[in-house]
């Protein structure tokens, strides 16, 4: 008979390893969800628990689901080859880095440490000890990034440190996993509580409540709190009539939520029950859709862990002044080339700012109109009407003039920019620059602050920084344990030109780690990859700034106007910087440039 087990991952690395594993194996029928230490026992709560015979899931997450169920919970022991993998991909990083977390981890870090003479801060926390406490004393001591579970990745987060997330190994899965098939053979799971959720699961689709005839309380599948107590008191006050009559039914609505209540009464073994069933859907919208994002504090941190390849800014000068200019409430103007992670240093000024508990809208101008402009000027329902909200105008350059001019008198004249937090976005190009009129007109009149984020080209000293907490990222992602990248192919990596920044970056990282199975991605591998990447060739790529490619095989009046127009795409369309650049008039390179 197979073992039945639900695994609670707390990132998808480990759900692809589980999966891989349980598939190699004839002893098992596996169930896997991603959750953490806030979710986790709430997806568990979820299941009819009768239909396993054990729980598997890591550090915190395990503890507390083992706390509240009545199976037994393996929890994946973090190994000293976990502890050590971490700190060799760790070492990449070039600035100082901590290890912090329960004595699960800490205990076997100490041990290395110990035994390979690592000098490396090592922080143990207990019940007693506060982590935020903790973490923000390692930033204000000078670290830049620590490594930690997941707990610790939501702190890091939130203090806008670096993190590498201590990811377990094929080996720790696998020796949970063995001990999982022990332990179901010797537990056997037989409580009336476990018929009782059975059925619930059978009957209801969404919230239940479960009674005894008499109305004592017997199961909730919903937690009590200031957001469900109107639930709850739903439920108490027609409670009488729910015991009495098994097709009761009630409906309602509660904030934005359309709630129906009805009853049914079942026996199990003898002993009457009564289910209270609540089905909830969203209320119809009033208006419709005009092109905007809204985000608060309970939405905006979910998938962050998915999204952390766009903190690369998070590293470097930027850094710095993002931080100087969340602490401000003074418009911001973001001027970045394409990829360079502007919609990412929006979010970072929102949630580091005194409005991070407020209302976040995201309106893209490369997604509105003519109609959906004036609704958000002269409709009472904008959000731009809203206090205290911070709103990020995306992709300013996609915007017509003509609205461009008028959003503008708007801001002006009702003095929006002290009711909100305005950011905006200018997308530099070979067709944009930062002396564009609606660029200009916007900074100068707002007064705003610029935050210019420099390509990936300009950064080079960085990549390796970037590189290492990409990886990362990947390997919780993909379920590898990838520790760098060999010296060359480092290199290679530094002398290209990223014209995409780090939306082609990431990709690129991505699909390096899927293709590699070794600890360190090969030369061979990197520069197959670049090679695939250059506009020219399969076989070439792109050069450091200040190099290109030529054609030579022309004469020289192709030349030169090849050389110009280079030129004059890298400052931008700027004729004036171009012709002092090449050593020449203005008027020598209008006609070179007409020929």
């Amino acid at each position: 008979m197979k073992t039945k087990i639900l695994t609670i991952a707390p990132y998808q690395g480990m759900k692809e390893i589980i999966n891989d594993i349980a598939s190699g194996r004839d002893d098992i029928e596996m169930t896997t969800r991603i959750g953490d230490l806030a979710t986790g026992l709430e997806i568990v709560q979820s299941y009819d628990l009768d239909d396993f015979d054990i729980i598997i899931s890591r550090g915190g997450t395990a503890k507390m689901i083992s706390a509240n169920v009545t199976i037994p919970v393996v929890e994946v022991e973090i190994s000293v080859y976990d502890i050590l993998r971490a700190i060799k991909l760790a070492e990449n990083y070039s600035n100082r880095f901590a290890i912090i977390g329960y004595p699960a981890i800490t205990n076997c870090a100490k041990m290395l440490c110990n035994l390979l003479q690592y000098d490396i801060e090592i922080i143990v926390l207990d019940e007693n000890t506060e982590p935020y406490q903790q973490m923000e004393h390692l930033k204000e001591q000078g670290y830049e990034m620590v490594l930690c579970d997941m707990v610790g990745t939501s702190i890091a987060r939130e203090l806008g440190m670096n993190f590498i997330l201590i990811i377990s190994g094929r080996e720790s899965i696998e020796a949970a996993l063995d001990q999982a098939v022990r332990f179901s053979k010797i537990f056997s799971i037989t409580r009336q509580q476990s018929q009782v959720l059975k059925a619930a699961v059978i009957q209801s689709r969404e919230a239940l409540f479960i009674y005894t005839k008499d109305g004592q309380p017997y199961f909730s599948s919903m937690e009590r709190s200031p957001a469900t107590a109107a639930f709850f008191n739903q439920v108490e006050q027609n409670l009488a009539s729910f015991l009495s009559d098994s097709r009761f039914r009630l409906e309602n609505q509660v904030d934005s939520f359309v709630y129906t209540m009805y009853s049914r009464h079942i026996t199990i073994n003898g002993i009457a029950y009564v289910y209270i069933y609540l089905l909830m859907q969203d209320a119809p919208l009033l208006v419709d859709d005009i092109g905007v994002s809204h985000y608060d504090v309970k939405t905006n941190s979910i998938n962050e862990v998915s999204d952390y390849y766009g903190s690369a800014n998070l590293i470097g000068s930027t850094r710095i002044i993002m931080e100087q200019y969340a602490a401000t409430l003074a418009p911001v103007m973001i001027l970045g080339e394409i990829g360079t992670g502007k919609t990412k240093a929006a979010s970072f000024l929102y949630s580091h700012s005194e409005y991070r508990k407020s209302p976040y809208v995201i309106i893209d101008c490369a997604n509105t109109n003519q109609k959906k402009w004036n609704y958000l000027i002269d409709n009472v329902n904008s959000p731009f009407n809203d206090l205290n909200t911070t709103i990020f105008i995306q992709n300013l350059q996609a915007l017509e003039i003509s609205l461009a001019q008028k959003f503008l008198s708007y801001l002006n004249q009702g003095e929006m920019c002290r009711r909100n937090r305005f950011i905006f976005s200018y997308t530099l190009g070979s067709d944009k620059q930062e002396t564009d009129t609606v660029c200009q007109t916007f900074m100068n009149e707002l007064s705003c602050l610029v935050l210019r984020i420099p390509p990936l080209r300009e950064r080079v000293q960085d990549i390796p920084n970037i590189t290492t907490l990409y990886i990362s990222q990947a390997n919780v992602e993909f379920g590898k344990q990838v520790v760098g990248l060999e010296s060359e192919a480092m290199e290679l990596m530094q002398q290209f030109g990223w014209p995409q920044n780090l939306a082609q970056f990431k990709r690129v990282i991505r699909q390096l780690i899927i293709s590699t199975n070794d600890y360190y991605i090969k030369t061979d591998v990197v520069r197959q990859a670049l090679s695939q990447e250059s506009p020219i060739s399969q076989h070439t790529f792109q050069l450091q700034p200040g190099y290109e490619i030529l054609n030579l095989n022309q004469n020289l009046d192709s030349i030169n106007y090849d050389v110009s127009r280079i030129v004059l795409e890298q400052e931008h369309m700027n004729k004036t910087k171009t012709a002092e650049r090449l050593g020449i008039s203005r008027s020598t390179l209008w006609r070179i440039l007409q020929k």
